[in-house]
Parts: C-alpha cells; sequence; structure tokens
C-alpha cells in the first residue's frame, strides 16, 4: 500500500506548481513579446533571451518528471534544456534578437546556466546510477535551492530599496527574482537527494494547477500591460502638454518682440534713438527671460547693444556665430527663432529671436524706401520656461525635446548633459516618442522618459506579491487537493486491504466471513468447502518463502478458473482457501464432483523457476442445516472435515457429520482436562516388571503413564497420549514422565539396587533441541544415575534424520544411560537403520507376539528379527509375553527379556 510521505508528495507539488508557473509565465511572456505592436522596453521589462529560457526550462522539468518512463521524452527534455542553455548564452552576448537593452546583468544568466545544465544531462534511475552520478545530481539540487533563497533574498530587496535590481524595469527586475525562485524550487524538488522519482500527481491537481497558473498569469499581464499603458498615455499627456505650453509661450514671445519691431518702425525719425531707448530699458526691466537687445543694420553692423544689469555682453558672441551671421546674412522679412552655438555652452539654453524692423535711412524724405535692420533679443530658455509653471515639480515623467541636431532640452530648459544621458540609458524608461510642430519649428522629435521609479517601483512589487501570492495560493489549494486524494487513494486501499488477501488479491477471512454472516440467515442454503494443501510448509522451508507464494497465485488463478456460479472465493489463512456456494446443499453429489475435480487441479505441476512442485489437497464440505447456529461454525464443521479427511490419508474429501462433532468435542475436552491434570500434577505412574527369559527373574521395571479419573476410572493412553503428540502438550508430558521416573529409579535403588527404570521418551520430545540437556539436569536434580535408567524410543526418532538421531544416542550413553528401541517393526525405517543406532536393547512389538501361535509369519519375522538383533549384539525383549507357551516360544528363539501380563499388569511402585 502506498502510504503518505508528506516529503515526497509535497516535493511533487512544489514541482509541478513552480516548472508550470515557469512554463506558462515564459510562453505568455514571450507571446506578449512578439504580439505588443510597440516593441519597447517599457511593455518588455526582459530580455526574449530570458523568457525563451523561462518556458524552456519549465517544459523541461514538467516532461522529465512526468513522462519519465518514455526516453523519447527524455530525450525531448534534454533538448529543450539546450535550447534553454542557447537562451542564457545569447543573454550574456546581449540579446541579438531585441531591440531594446532589458540590462539584465550577464552574470544572473550565468547563475542559471546550472540549473539547465542539471537537465541537459540523463542519468540511469537512482538504484543503477554511479556515486560520481549521484553526487552531482544532488549538488544540483542544493545549487537549486541556495539560488531559490539568494532570489527570494533579491526579492524581499525590492520592497525595502524601492529600485530595481536585476534589470532596468522594476517589474522586469521582480520577474527575475521570481523566476530565480520558481526555477530553483522546481529543480531543486526534480534533483533532490537524487534518489527517489516524484510520484505523479493526480489528473485533478495537474488540471488545476495549469488552468489557475494560467489565470494568475493572464491577471499579472493585464495588470502590467494597463499599468504600462497608463504610463504611456501619461508620457503622451506629457508631451501634449509640453507642445501646447511651448506653442503658447511661443506665441506671446514672438508677439512681445514683434510688436516692439512695429513700435520701432512707427517712431518719427527725429524721437527714433529716445523712444527706443525707452523701450530697451522697459523691456531688459521687466522681461524677465530677456538678457540682452541688439539692433543691426542691414549690413550686419551692430548699432546698438542692451545688456541686462548683471549680465555679460554678447556682442562678440553674436558677431561671431555662424547661426547669426548667416541669418543676418540671409535677412528675411519674417522673425526668426534661432539657436546659436554659445547658446549650447551654458547650462541654460539661451536662443536669440531676430525680428526685421523697416527704418529709413537717417538723412532722406519720408518717401523715400526703407531699409531692413535686425532687433536680436537674446533670451534665457530656463527663465522663459519656468515662468510659465507648465509642469509639476514633483512629476515622475520627464520630457525632452530636440532643440537642434543632438541638442535636446529638457522641459525647465536646461541642456541635456552627459551625466543625464547616461542615466536616461541606465535607469529612465521612455514611454513615448513622437514629433511635434512648434512656432519656431516643425517636425521637432520629442521623447517622455519615466524619470524617477519610486512609485513604479512601489506598484510593481505590490502587483508581483499579488502573483507570487496567487501562485502560493495555487501551490496551497493543490498541495491540499493532492493531500485529499491521496487519502481518498489510501482509504480505497486500505478498504480493499482490509477484505482482500495481499498475495492473492482473493477476499480475506474477514470478507469470507461476513459474506457468509450476510446471507447466513437469508438463504439458508450455503455450503462450505474448506481446502487445505498437504504438506505446504515443506514447500516454504525447502525451496523459499517466494517460490510457496507464487504457487499460491497460481493455486487462486486455478480455484479462480474452477469457481462456479453463485459462489465466492477466499483465502483463508496460510495454505488454506473457503468456496461458499448457494444452492448446493441439495446437490451434495455435484459438490463432491467439484471437489474431486478441485483436487486433480490442485495435483497438477506448478512450475517455479527451475522448480517443477506437485501437491495434494485436503477437503471438508459442509452444508447449512437447522442446527446450525452462527456462520462461525458452519466454517469450523468444514474444517473439521478437512482435518479429518487429512487423518485418512491426504488428498481426500469428507463431508460433515455429526459424528466429527462429538468426537472433536470430545478431544477438546479431554485436551483442556489433560492440561489441569499435568499442571494439578493429576497423573500416576504404574510399572510393569520386566524378566529375564532364562530365569524369568525381575531385572528392569517399565514406567508407564496412567491418568485416574474421579470414579476410579483410567483414560486409556492410547487415548490421550496421541491427543497430547497432535497438540504439543506431549512434551511437558513426557518432561513430567522423566523427572517422576527418576525419583522412582531413586526409591527402587535403595529397595532393590539390581532392579533399572525404563522409562518412555516421545520422539517430539527426544527431537528439541534441548533434550540431552534437560535429561542430564533431571538426573542430576533428582540424584538418579545415567546406569539406573533405560530410555525407550521408537522408530519416529528417525524422522529428523539418522545422523541426528545417532548423535544424540551416543551423547545419552556417555552418561551411562541405556538405550531401548520400541515398537520395533512396527514404523516406517528399514531395518538398515538398526546397525547404525548406538542401542541396546530392540523391543518386539505386542503385536507380532501376540500373532505366534496362530500365524506362521508372525513366527518367522519373530524370529529373524531375534537373530539379526543378536547378530549385531543387541538385547531383544519381546512385549505383550500373555501365557506359558508364548514365553516359552521366545526363550526357545533367544530372547533375552520378556514382559507382558504374563508376569504381572502394571502397579504403582508400593504395591510391584
Amino acid at each position: 500500500m502506498k502510504i503518505i510521505n508528506t516529503d515526497i508528495q509535497a516535493r511533487a507539488v512544489l514541482q509541478l506548481v513552480t516548472a508550470t508557473a515557469l512554463f506558462i509565465a515564459g510562453l505568455f511572456i514571450f507571446a506578449y513579446r512578439l504580439l505588443e505592436p510597440t516593441q519597447q522596453l517599457l511593455y518588455h521589462s526582459i530580455s526574449s533571451s530570458f523568457q525563451v529560457f523561462m518556458f524552456m526550462l519549465g517544459a523541461s522539468v514538467l516532461l522529465r518528471s512526468y513522462r519519465r518512463e518514455q526516453p523519447v521524452s527524455q530525450i525531448l527534455a534534454s533538448g529543450l534544456a539546450g535550447v534553454a542553455g542557447v537562451a542564457l548564452l545569447d543573454g550574456i552576448f546581449g540579446s541579438y534578437f531585441d531591440t531594446f537593452s532589458a540590462q539584465i546583468p550577464a552574470w544572473i544568466y550565468l547563475a542559471f546556466l546550472p540549473l539547465v545544465i542539471s537537465q541537459i544531462v540523463i542519468f540511469a534511475e537512482a538504484p543503477k546510477r554511479k556515486a560520481w552520478q549521484q553526487e552531482f545530481i544532488r549538488l544540483c539540487g542544493s545549487y537549486a535551492l541556495g539560488l531559490s533563497a539568494l532570489s527570494l533574498v533579491m526579492l524581499l530587496a525590492h520592497l525595502f530599496l524601492k529600485a530595481p535590481i536585476l534589470a532596468k524595469h522594476p517589474t522586469g527586475s521582480l520577474v527575475v527574482a521570481v523566476v530565480g525562485i520558481l526555477a530553483g524550487v522546481a529543480v531543486y524538488a526534480a534533483n533532490y537527494r537524487g534518489r527517489r522519482p516524484l510520484p505523479k500527481l493526480s489528473r485533478t491537481s495537474t488540471n488545476f494547477t495549469t488552468v489557475a497558473i494560467f489565470g494568475v498569469i493572464i491577471f499579472g499581464l493585464g495588470m502590467f500591460h494597463t499599468q504600462m499603458s497608463d504610463l504611456k498615455q501619461e508620457g503622451q499627456r506629457s508631451v501634449e502638454l509640453l507642445r501646447e505650453g511651448r506653442i503658447a509661450i511661443g506665441e506671446a514671445m514672438v508677439e512681445t518682440f514683434t510688436r516692439l519691431g512695429q513700435r520701432w518702425e512707427a517712431y518719427p525719425y527725429e524721437h527714433h534713438t529716445e523712444l527706443m531707448e525707452v523701450d530697451v530699458n522697459a523691456y531688459l526691466q521687466q522681461v524677465d527671460y530677456l538678457e540682452a537687445l541688439l539692433l543691426v543694420s542691414p549690413s550686419r553692423g551692430v548699432i546698438f547693444e542692451r545688456v541686462k544689469p548683471s549680465r555679460p555682453s554678447y556682442f562678440t558672441d553674436i558677431v561671431a556665430d555662424p547661426v547669426v551671421k548667416e541669418a543676418l546674412q540671409s535677412n528675411r522679412e519674417n522673425y526668426e527663432i534661432l539657436v546659436p552655438l554659445f547658446g549650447l555652452e551654458s547650462m541654460s539654453a539661451k536662443v536669440v529671436m531676430r525680428v526685421p524692423v523697416n527704418f529709413q535711412p537717417g538723412g532722406q524724405s519720408p518717401t523715400a524706401s526703407k531699409e531692413r535692420f535686425s532687433m536680436l533679443a537674446v533670451l534665457d530658455v530656463r527663465v522663459l520656461l519656468g515662468s510659465a509653471l507648465l509642469n509639476r515639480a514633483d512629476s515622475d515623467i520627464e520630457t525632452f525635446t530636440e532643440v537642434k541636431t543632438d541638442a535636446w532640452m529638457d522641459r525647465s530648459g536646461f541642456w541635456l548633459t552627459e551625466e543625464t544621458e547616461n542615466y536616461i540609458d541606465d535607469t529612465a524608461i521612455l514611454l513615448f516618442e513622437s514629433t511635434m510642430d512648434m512656432y519656431y519649428a516643425d517636425g521637432v522629435p520629442t521623447q517622455a522618459y519615466l524619470f524617477r521609479l519610486e512609485h513604479l517601483q512601489e506598484t510593481s512589487n505590490l502587483q508581483m506579491l499579488i502573483v507570487v501570492g496567487g501562485i502560493g495560493l495555487v501551490l496551497l489549494v493543490v498541495l491540499a487537493v493532492e493531500r485529499n486524494v491521496s487519502l481518498e487513494v489510501q482509504g480505497k486501499q486500505l478498504f480493499y486491504q482490509a477484505h482482500h488477501d495481499a498475495l492473492t488479491g482473493l477476499w480475506n477471512r474477514t470478507s469470507i466471513e461476513n459474506y457468509i454472516g450476510r446471507h447466513f440467515t437469508e438463504s439458508r442454503d450455503i455450503t462450505v468447502m474448506f481446502i487445505d494443501l498437504d504438506g505446504f510448509t515443506m514447500i516454504n522451508d525447502s525451496l523459499g518463502l517466494h517460490v510457496g507464494d507464487e504457487i499460491l497465485n497460481q493455486l487462486a488463478e486455478r480455484l479462480q478458473a474452477k469457481q462456479p456460479r453463485r459462489s465466492e472465493l477466499a483465502r483463508f489463512a496460510s495454505d488454506e482457501f473457503i468456496l461458499v456456494m448457494h444452492g448446493a446443499t441439495i446437490l451434495p453429489d455435484r459438490i463432491l464432483a467439484l471437489a474431486s475435480d478441485i483436487m486433480s487441479t490442485v495435483a497438477q505441476p506448478y512450475n517455479v523457476e527451475s522448480h517443477k512442485v506437485y501437491l495434494t489437497a485436503s477437503i471438508g464440505v459442509a452444508h447449512q442445516s437447522r442446527d446450525v447456529r452462527t456462520p462461525l461454525e458452519l466454517i469450523q464443521r468444514a474444517d473439521m472435515a478437512m482435518h479429518l479427511a487429512k487423518k485418512q490419508g491426504y488428498n481426500h474429501v469428507l463431508e460433515y457429520d455429526d459424528g466429527m462433532a462429538l468426537k472433536t468435542l470430545a478431544n477438546t475436552s479431554m485436551r483442556s482436562q489433560l492440561q489441569e491434570a499435568i499442571e494439578q500434577n493429576q497423573l500416576q505412574l504404574y510399572f510393569q516388571p520386566i524378566v529375564r527369559s532364562n530365569d524369568q527373574q525381575a531385572v528392569q521395571v517399565e514406567a508407564l503413564l496412567r491418568w485416574p479419573q474421579a470414579d476410579g476410572s483410567f483414560i486409556p493412553p492410547d487415548q490421550f497420549i496421541p491427543l497430547a503428540e497432535s497438540t504439543g502438550q506431549i512434551v511437558p508430558l513426557s518432561e513430567w514422565v522423566l523427572r517422576k521416573a527418576c525419583e522412582a529409579a531413586v526409591g527402587l535403588q535403595r529397595h532393590n539396587p539390581a532392579l533399572r527404570m525404563s522409562i518412555n521418551v516421545s520422539a517430539l520430545h527426544f527431537n528439541r533441541a534441548n533434550f540431552v540437556d534437560f535429561v542430564i539436569h533431571t538426573l542430576a536434580e533428582t540424584g538418579c544415575r545415567g546406569a539406573w535408567i533405560e530410555l525407550e524410543l521408537t522408530e519416529s526418532i528417525l524422522l529428523e534424520g539418522t545422523s541426528y538421531a545417532i548423535d544424540r544416542l551416543q551423547a545419552l550413553r556417555k552418561h551411562g544411560i541405556s538405550i531401548a528401541l520400541d515398537d520395533f517393526g512396527t514404523g516406517f525405517s528399514s531395518l538398515s537403520h538398526l546397525k547404525r543406532l548406538p542401542i541396546d536393547v530392540v523391543k518386539i512389538d505386542r503385536s507380532f507376539i501376540a500373532g505366534i501361535q496362530q500365524h506362521r509369519s508372525d513366527r518367522v519375522l519373530v524370529e529373524s528379527v531375534i537373530k539379526i538383533a543378536q547378530s549385531l549384539n543387541f538385547a531383544v525383549l519381546a512385549e505383550g509375553v500373555e501365557t506359558t507357551e508364548q514365553a516359552q516360544f521366545v526363550t526357545d528363539l533367544g530372547c533375552n527379556f520378556m514382559q507382558g501380563y504374563y508376569f504381572g499388569h502394571p502397579a504403582p511402585l508400593e504395591t510391584l
């Protein structure tokens, strides 16, 4: 089951949101760059190279993470990252395709190059990577995280400095910082430690992220475009106001001086000089921007010059200036506004207005023709424009007009200095440029610049925070959505695993029990078939659990193929399956036929790796009847029938009957009573003598376990001993017998040192790892010597292997303990084992002795066993001797010892 991993899931969401934002933002900004008609820096805050880098890197990260299983996608992602790298190199060398300079420093492009390189290289999956590749990925992730943190610091610095740091345009500088955060986080999320690939997120998350980021970026671009358009309109209005103001000032100025010229022309000749002097003095005093007045004759001789007090003479400059000389030489009949060269040399602009004045030459008659003189007014443009108060002093927009080629004047009348030109190139943003017709010339180039960026930076900061906040909100929403989706998926997985087997996919025990419970009272015709594999544990122990698991998977598929209609199949336990059927209680023959078919299916070979495995199954069947009170009881009945089928030789099927329940109930009750008898010391030892054959003298007694009841009766050992062996109670029972028999042997030695004690030991107890240590400890604890006892073991001790048994027997004989092989001939071992076992006595089972008088075969077998044992120097003991004839017969054959009712019944030691 996929458990929610908050770290890797959060990284996946981070990468999805940041890479998507990077891709969509870069793509939309680049499209805006292509479609926006002005193609000026105002609308394009970052270079096209940086825009291409943005959406190429975003696309590369998305492809590499969400199409990683497709090699073509990985190659395409690497190619996109390569294009992003080329775009960065183009940015370093000046953004070839841009008509403007975004002034993004080259080191910023260089800082993004490692991110691109990390996406270009293609490595194998994490388990197949070399150490240096893993370290490279880890370093790339660390670098990306560091770049993201540095970009965040830069973004915060904009809020305090209120000035662009990473680009000329305030918005562009913010975009670079935000892109640094997004790109760093996206690459970091992809390369973090380089261990596990990121999980694929749900379609809901990816669709929501795409739509939401699309909306955020469109909204951000809309805010940006609106703000820049407003600024452009403000720049256009500033130019228009400048034009209107300049025209108004120019018209007033022209009217002022043309009117003066007209007055001079109208003055009578005899008072001409006096009246002109009065006008000159009045103008110099009242017109602030007037620096000097000169009157020049047609022959370009200066008749007089009058200057404002404290102002220098302009006579030399006027006479030498080529612009003025050309105008005087042309002597046009209309007024002219001249920009002399000397007017460009001072910080404040100076212009000369030439007004033609027609005078009659002195001493001629009034009817004589007039000559054209030139009145030259030297004007201070700064004072002229400042007096009009055309623009507010605190405006962020500055306008410039090209009064003369390469001679630009600001709105205040100052010439553009080199320092100001550098500021315009480095900082100011062009808002609007056009040409306008002025009072002195047509087509005058005019430009409006955003000169102070503080307010734009504040507005851009706010807008960028809104965009970043929108992306952050999308991140939180997607994280919540993905967490909910993961919880929902995990809930479904938990529900599935709670009701299905993890290995086979079948229903589990809980589900099948609930299913039976739901239909138990509805249909009343449920049949349960309990299927258990025979000897499956041996497969797991010998071939491995993985082989066993594959066999169970193959078996589940086979059982599903045999599953009838209106039935459900479940894996009940390790190698147990349950098939629940409806409407089959009246068709027992069909059920038995189905069970036989299933056994045949199970018996087909299983091919796992290089192994070919054969299995069988035991099946129990139980039908719902009126006496079945609960669903669990129905399953228990099928289980009971299955276990009895196993006892009948495996690979068998049995239907439940009431006798099974009675027997099982009796065994269950006996098991509990036996445990109480062991714990409360209610068991007893009885002893039966063993005699020598030649003189029939008792030489040994055998300790026999008895279980007395309250009414004086005894439960036969052949009833409770097999039960104890099947339940595991035989080990504590065997330990109790050994301890009590050793204590009895000690007491027996005090009364008759010639008698030894024979003690039966369970094969299960014998095969316990600590058996030998337990025997030695018991001897020491009871004070019994090893020579006083003999341990009787059956042939079943060879189950764990002959070598294993021999080692233990030899360890016991080293302590003086003799060994007897009990019930020889009834087990499964061959006589070849006899010569290898370190034993002292072979006991012939009573079943052979009982038939020696009636069956020749029994006599032959007994005689053969005695001869073989004697040839191997083993003593022979015949069990079950009950008549004189039997005693005489085995004695004649050379049997060493005898035991049976003929010599004495088992009895307590004190009455023996």
